[in-house]
């Protein structure tokens, strides 16, 4: 007897044999409709849409959408920033967005590593939007949720400004209580609101808690920038974890690293570990799980949130300060340089071992790794130690660089260059030779001859490929990797053929240069005022009244913060005579008393060389003087120790100096 198989018909289209009656696709459950929709290419639920009424609704269910980004995030396929997530609570249009943005950016990379490695290809000479604001104001900006560009001008205005308005008319919202610059800046996802914490030069911090709609969102934008709260004496806010606030520097002492308790307003101090080169300042800060890392300018140090916590807590305000448990140096005694960031969730591209910690960072153009991989933990020890591996260069730099902004995830980064603003995406290479690879996209910024870029005006969104830049002839530059809508050329209008600010953070500019050629001082060692020795002058404010003035863009305590990276009073106290010749002089040297230490700074203006040594602790301004007149044998200087830890700082202001009338004039 033959076997009998039962079959069901799920649906059929057509009459049905019984009741004449039609079936119809669009009549499917929502729910069968997404799961079949989902099934499809994303081309083909474009098409499905243009067919009727109900299935262009579908088409555009957050369901669907959420279905599609849930299997493209589960595959690795994307890149999928924090502040999409979770994906119930983002909306539709937003998501869809968001997909279609981070599959072609997939694709572009793709793309680009494969069939040209420089990235040369894509080099665009208009951007996607630019902003007006007034000429010398822009000097810090940050993207929110790939859609809100937050911009402080030099008069220290707080301006919020909606990119998907792409008529950019004018800021949908400001605030005008802020008290200094902006150095720092952490915010968190709230569902509807964003809850925004900032830190300023003048040592305050304020809060924001905006209503700030996601990327696409149809709900109408209603954003404010109301301070909600505000607190006093920190600086340089790196991170947040909770309640706990996490400040590279204190009023008082800008040396002195904290984690601030939030509601309390309690802090512990990150002291130093005695063994370490002083001074140094604090670059980044992280939280991960049981330890605290800290990247200062010389050394990487390790504390634990434990006694952090005991101390924040349980002890007396005389005990409320902490000692790593471990201190590492960098690789090859490379001091670290312009902007680290960390990254508790290392890229899968390095291959790091499990409960490693990424520190990225940009050193001689190149885009560097440090791993800091866990050691084997002994059973006795609770805490555990950690060892700093070197990875190959991710990719380079095509131009002196102004400003970095490292995507959330570690995978791309935007570069502010002196002619560009590019997309690097990262890609591990043992021998990275020329110089621009790995870039994704680049965009060309105009009037280059007389216009220059805001150091650190830089802004990115790594996984929607949006990014900023603010140039000092006040145009702020939007740059969209992927317009959803092709390309656009954007005509901005013209600016004044004249060199802009370099810095407003540094308002004042010198009137001269040693090198320039209008400068003539005294030609006779006799003529010298303030001689201490031969070829040395205490007469700094004479000769140079510039130098020692406290907001001078080139002068000393410009130098010390930005070159040497280290925060607090900085004065020359001696200088070499030499430079007071009116012979072509092209080297000189100058004695600086930083916070209290001396230090030699070595310079040579032919080559903008500067040497900066560490005169030996014990060593007195009089015990200099008399070793010059004396000119006894022996060493003052600890010569293993190089403490220009920024040239990027050096190539801004020769960059400044030789586009400006200065520079024009003495060329």
């Amino acid at each position: 007897m033959a076997s009998s198989v039962r079959t069901t018909t799920l649906f059929r289209c057509g009459p049905s044999p019984a009741t004449g009656a039609t079936f119809s696709f669009v009549n499917l459950p929502p729910q069968v409709l997404i799961q079949i929709l989902g099934l499809l290419k994303i081309s083909d639920i474009l098409c499905i849409r243009q067919t009727c009424k109900h299935l262009f609704k579908q088409t555009k269910s957050q369901g669907l959408w959420a279905r599609i980004a849930q299997q493209l995030h589960q595959s690795h396929e994307i890149i999928w920033p924090s502040w999409g997530l979770p994906l119930h609570a983002i909306p539709a249009e937003t998501i869809e967005d968001l997909v279609f943005r981070t599959k072609r950016l997939a694709a572009t990379q793709r793309n680009v590593s494969t069939d040209d490695d420089s990235g040369g290809k894509d080099i665009r000479t208009s951007f996607e939007g630019v902003i007006i604001r007034p000429r010398d104001s822009p000097v810090w900006l940050h993207l929110v949720r790939g859609r809100w560009l937050l911009v402080q001008l030099s008069d220290f205005a707080l301006e919020l400004w909606d990119l998907d308005d792409t008529n950019y008319a004018s800021p949908a919202a400001t605030c005008s209580r802020l008290k200094g610059f902006v150095d720092g800046i952490m915010h968190v996802d709230l569902g509807g609101n964003v809850e925004i914490t900032i830190s300023t030069t003048s040592f305050t911090t304020y809060k924001f808690a905006p209503e700030l709609p996601f990327k696409r969102d149809p709900r109408p934008p209603r954003p404010t920038l109301t301070i909600v709260n505000s607190f006093e004496g920190y600086s340089m806010l790196k991170a947040k974890a909770g309640r706990l606030l996490a400040f590279a520097e204190c009023s008082g002492n800008r040396l002195r690293a904290c984690i601030v308790e939030e509601s309390t307003l309690n802090d512990v101090e990150l002291t130093i570990s005695p063994d370490v080169m002083m001074p140094q300042k604090t670059l980044e800060i992280c939280f991960h799980g049981d330890v605290i890392f800290v990247a200062r300018n010389r050394n990487l140090e390790l504390y634990s949130t434990f006694d952090v916590e005991e101390a924040l807590y349980h002890h007396s305000l005389a005990a409320r300060s902490v000692s790593p448990f471990q201190s590492l140096a960098y690789p090859g005694l490379t001091p670290l340089l312009h902007n680290p960031k960390f990254y508790i969730n290392p890229p899968s591209y390095l291959q790091a071992p499990g409960g490693s910690v990424v520190l990225m960072r940009f050193i001689d153009n190149f885009w560097r790794p440090l791993i800091l991989q866990p050691q084997q933990q002994p059973a006795n020890d609770p805490r555990r130690n950690y060892e700093v591996m070197t990875s190959p260069a991710l990719a380079s730099s095509l131009d002196s660089i102004y400003g970095v902004s490292y995507g959330e995830k570690g995978y791309r980064s935007a570069i502010l260059g002196g002619d560009r603003l590019a997309i690097h995406y990262a890609k591990t290479e043992e021998d990275l030779f020329y110089e621009g690879a790995h870039t994704l996209v680049s965009w060309m910024f105009p009037d280059i001859e007389f216009d220059l870029p805001r150091p650190g005006c830089v802004a990115f969104d790594e996984a929607a490929g949006i990014c900023a830049a603010g140039v000092g002839s006040g145009r702020i530059w939007i740059g969209d990797a992927v317009p959803r809508w092709g390309m656009k050329k954007v005509d901005a209008p013209s600016i004044p053929h004249q060199m802009p600010h370099p810095d407003p953070r540094w308002p004042q500019l010198p009137s001269f240069y040693f090198w320039d050629r209008g400068y003539h001082g005294p030609h006779s060692d006799t003529d010298i005022v303030g001689k201490v020795a031969p070829g040395w002058s205490a007469a700094v404010d004479y000769y140079i009244p510039w130098r020692n003035q406290p907001r001078m863009y080139g002068g000393i305590q410009w130098f010390v913060e930005n070159v040497m990276g280290i925060p607090g009073t900085a004065r020359t106290v001696l200088f070499s005579t030499d430079l007071l010749s009116r012979d072509d002089v092209c080297s000189w040297a100058e004695f600086v008393d930083v916070n209290g230490r001396l230090f030699l700074v070595t310079e040579n203006s032919r080559d903008y060389y500067f040497e900066v040594n560490r005169v030996v602790d014990g060593f007195t301004l009089a015990d200099v003087i008399e070793w010059l007149n004396q000119r006894r044998s022996g060493i003052i200087l600890v010569r293993e120790e190089d403490w220009v830890s920024d040239c990027m700082a050096l190539d801004q202001h020769r960059q400044w100096y030789i586009a400006s009338d200065l520079g024009k004039q003495n060329k």
